[in-house]
């Protein structure tokens, strides 16, 4: 019955760190497992998961094992044989799950919250793929692993609405709250021995890869609604970029102009400021710069940014 429900987690990044605290929130996991902490920041000092950090503050009693391959850590193997449990989610792991451990809890197997309407935007970034495409909606998805990329089974799905101003973060975050209570409503009122599963259409499958290096810096020449799009979907990291006076200006927050203003010249050029930003000429309409972080100085208000630059208008961003 699923008052009786035990279940392990795998996880490591924000969005699995937030899924954790939301299902621990309705029952205690019985194990978890992290990546080890990895150089980060200027001085590259070793930083803990966001998986990891929060379990430490807030599940301390829960059994915890740090592995970078958890498929063929005898550790990993000992915490669950010791710790069993019904089935066990993997959540932005960043790990390919393998044989056995695939296919621990049989009945279940590991499950996995995945912020889109698979078979939609199978990959590492539904999230941002979804905001580039300037999607209005969403969605969230409980499935089980399969050997394939994100094809398994499907339990459930949920839409998620994308708002004018989310930006991978807040959609990630809300992405998370409706994935964790949709699967704990189902839990709550269906005993697992009736839980049902429905196979992916994979015709219909869409791909969701990695964001590209190359893809950051923004291209003046695309629409403002793309450029806009491009922007939300990297805030607040890595962020989008462009160049100013040879320096590296990284783009927060924007969004496109909606007033018929005149084209102030070239794609990239200032324009001044303009519906409480710094608009932007793009190769289709403005675009309005909310928030930007110049190199090596902090995230500020654009027309702040402009104002101490002394910028002129039909200065070009590159």
């Amino acid at each position: 019955m699923s008052g009786a429900l035990s279940w392990g987690f795998l996880g490591s990044g924000r969005f699995g760190a937030r899924c954790l605290e939301l299902l621990a929130a309705w029952r205690l996991p019985s194990w978890i497992v992290t990546a080890p902490p990895r150089p980060a920041g200027r001085g590259r000092a070793p930083a803990p998961t966001a998986v990891d950090a929060f379990a430490a503050a807030e599940l301390a009693r829960v059994p915890l094992v740090r592995s970078s391959d958890a498929s063929s850590d005898g550790a990993v193997s000992a915490l669950v044989e010791r710790f069993q449990a019904d089935f066990c989610f993997v959540i932005d792991f960043g790990q390919m799950i393998r044989e056995p451990l695939l296919k621990q809890g049989e009945r279940v197997g590991c499950l996995n919250i995945h912020p889109s309407r698979l078979p939609e935007y199978r990959g590492a970034a539904p999230v941002q793929r979804a905001l580039m495409d300037c999607r209005a909606k969403t969605g969230v998805t409980v499935f089980k692993l399969a050997q394939g990329m994100d094809s398994g089974p499907v339990l459930l799905r949920r839409e998620v609405a994308i708002a004018r101003d989310d930006n991978a973060e807040t959609l990630l975050k809300r992405a998370a709250a409706v994935g964790a209570s949709a699967f704990i409503e189902y839990a709550s009122r269906q005993p697992m021995d009736g839980w049902a599963f429905e196979a992916q259409d994979g015709s219909l499958a869409t791909n969701a890869p990695k964001i590209r290096l190359e893809e950051e810096r923004i291209d003046w020449e695309r629409s403002s609604r793309e450029i806009s799009g491009l922007i939300r979907a990297l805030a607040p990291r890595p962020g989008a970029w462009t160049t100013v006076r040879g320096r590296r200006l990284r783009v927060l927050a924007a969004a496109p102009v909606e007033t018929d203003a005149a084209d102030c010249a070239e794609p990239g050029s200032l324009c001044g400021v303009m519906e409480g930003g710094v608009a932007v000429q793009t190769g289709e309409g403005l675009v309005s710069l909310r928030e930007v972080q110049p190199e090596g100085k902090k995230v500020q208000r654009a027309p702040d940014w402009w104002n101490g630059l002394r910028a002129t208008r039909g200065e070009r961003l590159s």
